[in-house]
């Protein structure tokens, strides 16, 4: 009998494809069926940038008072206010919020780069800015993808961004960066919110 079922083993081993199901193909990516669930993730991204956001700007203060508004003709208007929140549809403000963080990304950008000595103390907080405002672009990149809307690209090509005209502009442009990319994330959050009792 011992030969007989040494014999069968060897038979099977040579149709293993006849004797074992296929499994689902290796590295299948498991696509969420619920935008719910996407959304919440891209909430909890968006809330832990705006509260960086906030810590870093703090700092900025702290280290460089400076009283009044800052500007930069080059920063995105603030798309959101409190008069629009009740009429908001999802494929606008995603659009919308995507644009307006991939502007505040190229900023941060320039600033760790043109930005003077002045600014480098706060290199490490602004570089793991820049990575969170990555990963949130990517989050929001891949919701967009699932719920089918288009990828629209900004309303007019980047234009280059110049050095800051002293140290002081630099520390200028800091403030109204970190200012602006707070009032943003700020109404992201309220915004997706809302929108997220609508799906």
């Amino acid at each position: 009998p011992s030969c007989v079922c040494h014999l069968v083993l060897v038979v099977l081993s040579l149709w293993p494809d006849r004797v074992v199901a296929p499994g689902p193909p290796a590295g299948s990516p498991r696509v969420s069926s619920d935008p719910r669930a996407d959304l919440d993730s891209a909430v909890l991204l968006t809330r832990s940038l705006l509260a960086d956001t906030r810590q870093l700007a703090a700092q900025m203060r702290d280290k460089f008072p400076a009283d009044g508004d800052h500007n930069l003709d080059s920063l995105p208007t603030l798309a959101m206010s409190a008069g629009t929140l009740g009429s908001l549809q999802l494929p606008g403000v995603l659009t919308r919020l995507r644009v307006d963080l991939m502007s505040y990304f190229r900023h941060v950008q320039w600033l760790r780069r043109a930005a003077g000595p002045s600014l480098k103390t706060l290199e490490p907080e602004l570089g793991a800015l820049q990575a969170r405002l990555e990963r949130l672009l990517r989050r929001l990149q891949l919701l967009m993808s699932r719920l089918a809307l288009p990828q629209a690209a900004p309303d007019q090509p980047a234009v280059p961004l110049g050095p800051p005209a002293s140290a002081w502009g630099s520390i200028r442009a800091a403030h109204a960066i970190l200012g602006g990319l707070h009032l943003t994330l700020d109404w992201a959050v309220r915004g997706l919110l809302l929108l997220k009792t609508r799906l």
